[in-house]
């Protein structure tokens, strides 16, 4: 039997890791508040979990104003783990998946989410209140066959808060192991700008979902909006088949997506990649540059776990990675114009 199955584990054992259950419909407490009260707990029962968020508040920041938008450094040396995770074929298979059920830290407890995922306080915080929802079976982290569910977790959250998917190629820690991440809005500068009228070109309609460009952002975002789920995720499916499409690779297209759901409508950035890594990242002694892009990374925010690089990165260096690691524009026009 999977070890990430619920049945592998002693029921009773089970019910006492269950914080609360979380299925939707009209349930009394918000899935946000159940979030807010686990991590709470959790931070009580968990030393290690207590320590991550107290060095987390003590993390030195500083913003970049770069050519037409903002970026913000954190210095953050309890990142490394996550930054320097091996994530090739045979380190994945090699290794126990942390995210399985019989390896979560004895001091972990969970919301049990729609009877599909586990929502954990991550140990490893990038951000304030960060959770990782893993699903409760050992699957391959794939979004063409979960962006319906990524959709209603970002409905049931509400709009004070970022849902978050980091493709297997691009920054997910669990190639093996389906998991999304959700933070609390309002810490990423590319939250802001992609709202910013100004910005917005409108590149496509499919159906009733409407799929813009984003300029002036130092890499390649689409973002889609709209009102129907449904729709939603034909649209969703339609970028992604293209990408592969005009990008052939048998595997996913490597992306990072982050979006939220306002109360009405759905807001989802897609960010097409073409490197999970820059250069920099492989080369050593003082040339090396400790910055692994993943969804957080390319939402604005550079966690550095190395204080040298939190120190030197400036606004030419961090366009360099942003232009290395995000597909070529000329190749997203051709993504657009193989959609239309």
């Amino acid at each position: 039997m999977n070890p990430g199955t619920l049945e592998s584990s002693n029921p009773a054992l089970l019910s006492k890791k269950i914080y609360a259950t979380f299925n939707g419909g009209e349930s009394s407490t918000r899935l946000s508040a159940h979030c807010i009260d686990l991590l709470s707990e959790q931070k009580e029962a968990w030393q290690k979990l207590k320590d991550a968020y107290n060095v987390l508040k003590t993390v030195r920041t500083r913003s970049l104003l770069l050519d037409g938008f903002s970026v913000r450094l954190y210095y953050n040396p309890g990142r490394m783990t996550s930054a320097a995770a091996a994530v090739g074929q045979k380190d994945v298979k090699d290794r126990p998946c942390f995210l399985c059920l019989n390896n979560l830290p004895s001091e972990q407890r969970w919301i049990l989410y729609r009877n599909e995922y586990r929502i954990l306080c991550n140990p490893m915080p990038a951000l304030l209140s960060h959770f990782t929802i893993a699903h409760v079976e050992h699957q391959r982290q794939a979004i063409s066959k979960s962006f319906d569910s990524f959709l209603i977790l970002m409905a049931d959250l509400g709009d004070g808060w970022i849902t978050l998917y980091n493709g297997p190629r691009c920054g997910a820690s669990a190639p093996d192991h389906l998991h999304f991440q959700a933070v609390p809005a309002g810490h990423m500068p590319a939250e802001q700008a992609i709202l910013e009228a100004t910005r917005f070109l409108l590149v496509a309609q499919i159906k009733d979902v409407f799929v813009y460009r984003i300029n002036d952002m130092g890499r390649e975002i689409l973002v889609l909006k709209g009102d129907n789920r449904v729709s939603m995720a034909h649209a969703f499916i339609k970028v992604l088949t293209t990408l592969k499409k005009v990008i052939p690779t048998k595997d996913e297209p490597m992306v990072n997506i982050a979006g939220f759901h306002d109360g009405r409508s759905w807001h989802v950035a897609l960010f097409p990649r073409r490197k999970h890594r820059p250069d920099a990242y492989f080369r050593e002694g003082d040339e090396r540059i400790v910055v692994s892009p993943g969804v957080v990374e390319m939402a604005g925010v550079l966690v550095t776990p190395m204080e040298r690089d939190f120190n030197r990165l400036d606004a030419a260096v961090v366009e360099s990675i942003y232009r290395e690691v995000s597909l070529d524009g000329n190749m997203l026009a051709e993504v657009i114009k193989d959609m239309v």
